[in-house]
């Protein structure tokens, strides 16, 4: 099915704010990018401004990050919790990737939108943590019985931290790949742990 236009304009802001910044982006170059004609006002037939659309950029990038989530592995594990968690991970790391545009919006443009950054924040690590802390503790019991939610919050850093150096330097760290890093990242968590 061919996009409409305003998914054109849409897909056209967020390559080019990607790029160049929310202010280095022009509403010409929207409309150049997104195949209309620069300097015609149809831009405006759909937007009343350029923060409308990146307001609703960010709200399209959420939904669509919200939708892949409800894809992960869910349900009680039967078999090695160890494997089941690292498979879990690896999903996440491939979650990273697909919501990279709303990672690069949030990395350019959270000082200018705080609102936005708020709300993101909340959809996806707040109540990712929470969600995400009670499928852990459902489903892998005796990993995340002490602090499910601190746990979540080590695992959600060390993913993302992984997955950011893999961006900023162009490869993994220590040339790791996702596999690897999941599974050493799943006996870390999964470790006994001492009972003082």
């Amino acid at each position: 099915m061919p996009s409409t236009t305003r998914e054109r304009i849409l897909d056209a802001a967020l390559e080019l704010i990607q790029q160049r910044g929310f202010g280095g982006t022009t509403v010409t170059g929207i409309e150049e990018r997104a195949g209309l004609s620069p300097g015609s006002g149809s831009f405006y037939r759909h937007f009343r401004s350029k923060e409308q659309v990146f307001g609703e950029l960010f709200e399209r990038e959420l939904d669509r990050a919200e939708q892949h989530r409800r894809t992960f592995e869910r349900g009680p594990v039967t078999g090695d919790s160890q494997d089941a968690l690292a498979r879990r991970l690896l999903q996440r790391l491939e979650y990273m990737t697909r919501i990279r545009p709303l990672i690069t919006l949030l990395a350019r443009e959270h000082g200018r939108f705080p609102e936005l950054t708020g709300k993101i924040r909340d959809a996806l690590l707040d109540q990712g943590i929470a969600e995400e802390a009670e499928h852990l503790r459902r489903d892998l019991p005796g990993i995340a019985d002490d602090d499910p939610h601190a746990l979540l919050a080590v695992m959600v850093s060390a993913l993302t931290g992984y997955h950011l150096s893999s961006e900023f330097f162009g490869r993994p760290p220590a040339d790791i790949d996702p596999a690897r890093f999941a599974a050493a990242l799943a006996r870390l968590l999964a470790a006994p742990r001492s009972s003082d």
